[in-house]
This record gives C-alpha cells, sequence and structure tokens, in this order.
C-alpha cells in the first residue's frame, strides 16, 4: 500500500498535477465558505425581515387598542355626565314638598342612571400577548417599552381604584335595596309590583330622604373619581399614541 502512495505522489509531482490539484481544493474551499457566509447573510436577513414585520404588527395593535381605549374613555364620560345630572336633579328637589308627579320623575331618573355603577376596561389582549410571550423587547427602544409598561400599569391603578369605590357604596345601595321601596320606582323592576301603590313607594322614599341623600352623594363621589382618573389617562392615550404611530412610521 506504501509504496503505491509514493508511486502516485511521484507521478502528480512529475505531472505537476499536485499544484493543480491543490489549487482546485482551494478553491472548492473558498466556493464553500463564501456559500455558507452568503446562507447566513440571507438566513439573517430573513430573521431581520421577519423580525421587523412582527414589530410592525405589534405597533398596529397597539395602536388599535389606544385608540378603542381612547373611544371608551370618552363614552364612559359621557355617561357619567349624564348619571351626574340625575343625581344632583334628586338631591336638590327632594326636600321641595311632595308632589309625587316630579319626585316619580327625580327617583326614575336615579334608579334608571345614577344607580349605576360605570366601569372602564381597558383593551389589553396586546399587551397581555406582549407580556406572556416575551416579545416586548422586540420594540428595541427602552422608552417606548417604559411608556407601554407605564401606560397598562395606570389602567389597572383606575381600575383598582373603582373597585375599591365600588366596594364601600355596594353596603349603603344594599341599604337602600332592603330599607326603601327602591325596587317599586327602579325602572327594571318596577314591573313586578303594578298591584302595589305606587304613591305609597314615592312617600317611602322621600321618608328615607337622608338616606337616599348618602346613597346618592356616594355615587356621585365615585362618579367623579373615575371621571377624574379618566381624563388624566387620556392625556397618556394621546401620548402613547403619538409615541407608537412614529415608531410605527420608522419600521414602515
Amino acid at each position: 500500500m506504501i509504496p503505491f502512495f509514493r508511486k502516485l505522489r511521484k507521478k502528480l509531482a512529475d505531472d505537476n498535477q499536485f499544484l493543480k490539484y491543490s489549487r482546485y481544493a482551494i478553491g472548492e474551499i473558498v466556493l464553500v465558505v463564501i456559500g455558507i457566509l452568503i446562507a447566513l447573510q440571507i438566513n439573517n436577513w430573513h430573521k431581520s425581515n421577519e423580525k421587523d414585520e412582527l414589530k410592525s404588527v405589534y405597533l398596529e395593535r397597539l395602536i388599535n387598542d389606544i385608540k378603542q381605549d381612547t373611544a371608551n374613555i370618552a363614552f364612559v364620560r359621557s355617561e357619567i355626565e349624564l348619571n351626574q345630572g340625575a343625581i344632583k336633579a334628586l338631591v336638590t328637589n327632594i326636600n321641595k314638598g311632595y308632589d309625587l308627579q316630579k319626585i316619580d320623575t327625580l327617583f326614575y331618573n336615579y334608579f334608571e342612571r345614577g344607580w349605576i355603577i360605570l366601569e372602564f376596561v381597558p383593551t389589553t389582549n396586546t399587551y397581555t400577548d406582549l407580556s406572556q410571550t416575551g416579545n416586548m423587547n422586540i420594540f428595541n427602544n427602552p422608552n417606548l417599552i417604559d411608556e407601554v409598561i407605564q401606560y397598562y400599569s395606570w389602567m389597572t391603578q383606575v381600575e383598582n381604584s373603582n373597585n375599591v369605590n365600588k366596594s364601600w357604596i355596594t353596603p349603603i345601595d344594599q341599604e337602600v335595596a332592603k330599607s326603601t321601596a327602591a325596587f317599586e320606582l327602579d325602572p327594571a323592576t318596577e314591573g313586578l309590583f303594578l298591584h302595589k301603590n305606587k304613591e305609597d313607594a314615592l312617600r317611602n322614599l322621600n321618608m328615607n330622604q337622608e338616606l337616599i341623600e348618602r346613597n346618592a352623594a356616594g355615587h356621585y363621589y365615585i362618579n367623579e373619581s373615575l371621571s377624574e382618573n379618566l381624563l388624566a389617562m387620556h392625556g397618556l392615550c394621546l401620548n402613547l399614541l403619538e409615541t407608537l404611530e412614529k415608531e410605527y412610521q420608522l419600521t414602515n
């Protein structure tokens, strides 16, 4: 076997083929290396494109969510204004005599609107997705990430604040429902009490004026608290929306 390789090496040397094969082998190696580098570059390019596309999708989703929050804030605050009007009308007129028709209208409006506890529910689907998948870092913008996190943190605080307010007004609502003829005048339940004298129910509520006023004042406070919090959140909405739209333009 050894003599065979000696003869082959001698032949290659004599024919100057060794140099040719060496050049050919080196050329092949260079081509392979270049091919690998090109493949890696293409792969990195594809990954970069995929990352940009994913970032663009998340930005668009967040923009839509914030726009939805902005619209919801405006709607809830408009509803609060209507509720506050019903509460004010009841409290300022309940002690002005026994005009039963007027009192009937005041209580009807109060139980239809003033007694309602409004809520604001933010649109958190995209933020939850970003948080749970770890894709938040896809933005590569620490300031944007901080602004998004802060926004939804404030939203949580607004929700928690409203829940606390609901927890202490609920017992007063229950007391009104238990101790007065409130259900006989509430638009949702008055149809169950058609067999009873409505004037007696009105007089009953008018006699429990202090309890009704405390209940109405509690709802008024909760409405004001939520409205002020949402007004502050509206400013954060606009700021975050501007930041997201700028980032979206840069990405696309």
